[in-house]
């Protein structure tokens, strides 16, 4: 420790306050960069493959193709995100779904004036039960 203090001191006194940053380490260059990062996370805005319902550490690297699947994983901690929490809560073959589903929230951001908007949820007892 002694000797860590005394080689600071040292770069202090030699550059002044820019001997104080971190200088370039040996060892290899990193293999990933940000771009990596930016290119895992917008795997998942895309659907995922045909047969599978959600992304997974695997699928995310074989459709990248040059990142390692423990890299995607560092990206997704280091990013917090859950893939088992990315679930679609609403599927339907309505072609009109979209237009629909844009009136509904319509209501919400802007109801009419003089308007009362009522929000009805049908739940089983089971699940009104677990979240009291």
């Amino acid at each position: 420790m002694p000797r860590t203090v005394s080689q600071w001191r040292g770069r202090y006194v030699r550059e002044g306050l820019a001997g104080l940053s971190d200088k370039p380490r040996p060892g290899p260059r990193p293999k990933y960069s940000v771009e990596t990062d930016k290119r895992v996370l917008a795997v998942l805005d895309r659907p995922p493959p045909a047969g599978f319902a959600r992304w997974t550490g695997g699928l995310i690297a074989a459709e990248l193709g040059d990142v390692h699947e423990q890299q995607v994983w560092r990206v997704l901690r280091a990013q917090r995100v859950d893939l088992d929490g990315r679930k679609s809560w609403c599927e339907s073959d309505d072609p009109a779904f979209a237009a629909k589903a844009a009136d509904v929230v319509g209501l919400y951001m802007a109801p009419p004036e003089n308007a009362i908007v009522i929000c009805v949820d049908e739940k089983p007892s089971i699940q009104a039960l677990e979240r009291a």
